[in-house]
Formats: structure tokens, C-alpha cells, sequence
């Protein structure tokens, strides 16, 4: 005899009995016919070797065993439920945990415009958020640590897809008293990298920068170098030198707009950085990427001029 032979069904019918206090109540709130109800709770006895009530013709009374089975049927009966509460959450969109890493070049500038229609949206969707570099991300990403990560392309890594989701231009940041200041437009061929300020090692925004330069140009002999945009931010205001932010980042901090200008980069190539969704390749919810990546776009503003990437 074995409780194992016996289905969430019975639970329920022998829990019903014994809060009920009745079989002809319990039989009513099941929607089963009383002999019916009586009859599958002998059977339910028999299959256990025990008897959960005792009876007599005016009361039913149920026994230290039959509490002791109560007590745990109903914990059973609540995990199921629970089942059936994450299940139903599976098979609703961006619902539930999800760890979403994005790039410290990125996530301050991003998320402020993405987070507002994200919780109004899916308000079921529980967003972790991490920021860091692009490698560590990365890493945590394999790892499984995280489910998305937020970056600039390339992403060459085994095990991981990705979705291309928008074209960032990058802008000129320069003091106001520099020469080329009170341009409209600057050109690839103007650029120094022994007048610019960077990102340190590390940022691979630091390295897409210097790639604007002529090659000729891109030797770096300046050693100012910063670690968040904010802080490179400052140093051009402070006329350290001048250097190329993403275009979601300038219009961030308008308060040190006498000190510093934002000046286009001209001619036929747009130099900007390509911002990609990655995940693995095994990870299971491709159309909550696809949501997120979907929202993403829609949630940017025009002014910041990126150019979304097409659905594939």
C-alpha cells in the first residue's frame, strides 16, 4: 500500500471531507455525487492501509492519521497550484525573472528612456539590471549568471546569438575654445589621437573612438584617460582635450553646455558604434528577446538620430 498510487484528485476529495466536516457538503463543493464521493474516499483508505475518518450513522470524525495526511496533502495541493501559477507565467511575454547585463557606455543612457514603457507594458517582468564592461558581461553571459547582455558589436563568442538593434552615431565633445569648436561639421581626417581623452583600457568604446582617426593619427601619446563618460565628459570641459561620445550620451547632461560643444561627424561613412542583443544560444525565451529588442527600438527618441536595425 503506497500513497504514491494516488492522484492530486484524491488529495483534494479527502481534504474537502475533512474541512467540510460532511461527505453530502464535501461532495456538493466537488461537484460529485455523495456515494460516488463516499466510495472513492473507502478506496483512497483501503489503497493507504488506514483509516482517515471514522464514522457512525449521525457523525464523521476524522482520525490522528487523517489529520496527519490532511496536513500534508494540503501543502501538495499548494505547490501544484504554484506549478500551475509559473507555468501560466511561462507562457505569458517578458514575465517573470530576467538578468539583463548592459555595457557602462550604455546602460546610464539607455534605460532611462527604456524602463518607463517596460514596467507599464509587462508589469510581470522581474528586471535585474547589471552594468560593467563588455568582457565581464560577456563572461557572466556563458556563465549563465545572466540571460541578456546589452552591448556594442562585435560579440565573438561560442555558444551565444545575437540581434542587431540600432546604429548609434558618435558626436564630437570639444571645449568651446578649441579651434574647431565653431565648425557645423567635423571630418574623420580633422581628428588627433594625441588630442583626444579616452575611456581606459578595457571600455571598447575607448578603441571604436580611435578608429575614427586616420590611421596615421590614432597613436595616443596622451595619457588623460577617464572612467566613466561623465568623468571624460568633465575633462573636455575642463579643455583637456576633446573626444567622441555616443549620441544617446550627449543630450544626457545639458548643464555643461557653455563648456563644452557637440559638433557632427561629416562625410559618407557614419561612424558610430552597432548596439546588439545578446543571449545563448540555448537559452529558452527567443521571443521575449525579440519583445525586448522590439521595445528597445521603439523607445528612443528621434533627436538622438540612430538608425534602428531592420527585423531579420
Amino acid at each position: 500500500m503506497s500513497a504514491r498510487h494516488l492522484g492530486f484528485r484524491d488529495l483534494q476529495y479527502v481534504v474537502s471531507v475533512a474541512e467540510c466536516g460532511s461527505v453530502s457538503r464535501a461532495a456538493e463543493a466537488c461537484a460529485i455525487t455523495q456515494p460516488a464521493l463516499s466510495e472513492r474516499i473507502k478506496r483512497i483508505e483501503s489503497t493507504l492501509g488506514v483509516d482517515l475518518f471514522e464514522r457512525n450513522k449521525r457523525s464523521l470524525r476524522i482520525t490522528p492519521a487523517g489529520e496527519r495526511f490532511v496536513l500534508i496533502a494540503r501543502e501538495m495541493l499548494d505547490q501544484a497550484v504554484e506549478i500551475d501559477e509559473i507555468v501560466a507565467s511561462a507562457h505569458k511575454p517578458l514575465s517573470g525573472p530576467l538578468r539583463v547585463g548592459a555595457i557602462a557606455t550604455l546602460g546610464p543612457y539607455l534605460m532611462p528612456h527604456l524602463l518607463p514603457p517596460l514596467r507599464q507594458k509587462f508589469p510581470d517582468l522581474e528586471l535585474v539590471l547589471q552594468e560593467g564592461l563588455t568582457d565581464s558581461l560577456i563572461a557572466a553571459l556563458q556563465a549563465g549568471s545572466l540571460d541578456v547582455v546589452i552591448a556594442a558589436a562585435p560579440i565573438h563568442a561560442p555558444g551565444l546569438d545575437q540581434i542587431a538593434v540600432f546604429h548609434e552615431p558618435f558626436v564630437l565633445a570639444i571645449p568651446v575654445d578649441h579651434r574647431m569648436a565653431k565648425r557645423k561639421t567635423v571630418y574623420a581626417k580633422d581628428l588627433c589621437g594625441d588630442d583626444m581623452v579616452l575611456l581606459e583600457d578595457g571600455h571598447c568604446l575607448t578603441g571604436q573612438a580611435l578608429d575614427v582617426c586616420p590611421a596615421k593619427q590614432r597613436h595616443n601619446r596622451n595619457r588623460l584617460h577617464a572612467m566613466t563618460l561623465e568623468t571624460l565628459r568633465h575633462m573636455v570641459a575642463t579643455g583637456s582635450g576633446y573626444t567622441l561620445l555616443p549620441s544617446l550620451a550627449v543630450g544626457a547632461r545639458p548643464a555643461l553646455g557653455q563648456l563644452i560643444r557637440y559638433v557632427k561627424l561629416g562625410g559618407k561613412q557614419q561612424y558610430g558604434r552597432e548596439i546588439i542583443v545578446v543571449y545563448r544560444k540555448s537559452f529558452g525565451r527567443q521571443e521575449d528577446i525579440a519583445l525586448l529588442v522590439e521595445l528597445i527600438q521603439k523607445s528612443i527618441p528621434e533627436k538622438f538620430g540612430l538608425r534602428l536595425a531592420r527585423a531579420s
